[in-house]
């Protein structure tokens, strides 16, 4: 018989964690991600700033530069969207929301190694075993129309917004700047 998931031992540097303290951290990575990335749905729906571009590469840099800012934003309207036209089938909804949460807690916001068992796993063998798992879900809940419909969806409404925002008022993260050469640069 298995032991109960919280008494798994997890180890990080000599220390000892159970599943729950990582899945924990994790929990905490992604909340703090999500509240220190994600603009104000304010900012996001601002209708002052909604205005036809002007030419193709003018509606080029809004998509490249409200994809940027409003990635996020963008995610969570896809989730969304997603969840809308899986709502109807609610074990397909309930796959896709667990595999949703074991790809953010497992893989993306897991910042400590997983030891189970006194043995570490690679984070190859994570991926390729969400991957598996993932697709096998969607393949028995037979969910696949809706979830791809729902993506197709949300990409056209991020697509319209993208391309209607105008990005004027939209500061530019110093981390974006991109400086052509030492010469003028004296930090």
């Amino acid at each position: 018989m298995l032991a109960p998931v919280e008494t798994l031992p997890i180890t990080v540097e000599g220390t000892s964690l159970s599943a729950v303290d990582v899945i924990s951290m994790s929990m905490h990575n992604l909340i703090a991600s999500v509240s220190s990335y994600r603009p104000w749905w304010s900012e996001f729906l601002a209708l002052g700033y909604i205005d036809r571009p002007v030419s193709f590469s003018s509606a080029v840099s809004r998509v490249k530069l409200n994809l940027r800012h409003f990635s996020v934003n963008y995610f969570l309207l896809t989730a969304a969207s997603v969840t809308l036209f899986l709502i109807g089938d609610p074990t397909s909804l309930l796959t896709v929301a667990s595999f949703a949460i074991m790809w953010l807690l497992l893989y993306f916001y897991r910042d400590h190694p997983l030891v189970l068992c006194g043995r570490h796993i690679n984070d190859r063998v994570i991926a390729l075993g969400l991957i598996l798992g993932s697709l096998s879900a969607l393949w028995f809940a037979n969910c696949l129309q809706s979830l791809v419909l729902g993506i197709a969806a949300s990409f056209l409404l991020c697509l319209v917004h993208a391309v209607v925002r105008n990005s004027d008022d939209l500061f530019v993260q110093e981390k974006d700047v991109v400086v052509p050469s030492s010469f003028l640069h004296w930090s």
